[in-house]
């Protein structure tokens, strides 16, 4: 499925342990400096997807909390990641002076929710992860990014798969 210029993969409708499985399995595929902008309602499964990449990349996910309050959790994996609530900041400029050093050093991986705004800044770089409500425990997810960040993230396509 093609939106505008990003690519998107559709997983399917999925329940939290194959929510957090997506997640877990996306995690091998990530690199180090990668912006992943998780869009969705408030209990749509941002976090739950986001425990599944930090177990993915080794740290046990109980760790992993929605970083509402603190507006940046930190995790030490196997590749650092940086946990971002943009719901309460401001504006794109508050976000920076969050990120600036560690934006500029491209070390770790940069987990947004409620990033939409700052996607008109990374441009093309990013890759976006759509959620959408089905019932009480099932959730519609996509992911869409460049073609060429899509490839590199091919695996993917397998859990959508072996999901179904």
């Amino acid at each position: 499925m093609e939106k505008g210029n990003e690519f998107c993969i559709d997983l399917g409708i999925l329940n939290q342990e194959e929510l957090t499985r997506a997640g877990e399995m996306m995690a091998n595929s990530l690199n180090e400096g990668d912006i992943i902008i998780l869009s969705g309602e408030i209990g749509s499964g941002k976090t739950t997807f986001t425990r599944g990449i930090v177990k993915g990349l080794g740290c046990d996910p109980v760790v992993v909390t929605s970083p509402t309050f603190t507006l940046m959790n930190v995790y030490v994996c196997a590749k650092t990641v940086f946990h971002i609530d943009a719901y309460r900041l401001g504006s794109i400029d508050e976000t920076f002076q969050i990120l600036e050093n560690e934006l500029e050093d491209e070390e770790g991986i940069f987990i947004i929710e409620w990033g939409e705004r700052l996607k008109e800044f990374f441009k093309n770089e990013i890759i976006s992860v759509y959620f959408e409500h089905v019932d009480e425990s099932h959730r519609k997810v996509s992911i869409c990014a460049r073609k060429d960040i899509l490839e590199r993230i091919g695996r993917c396509l397998e859990i959508a798969k072996k999901i179904e």
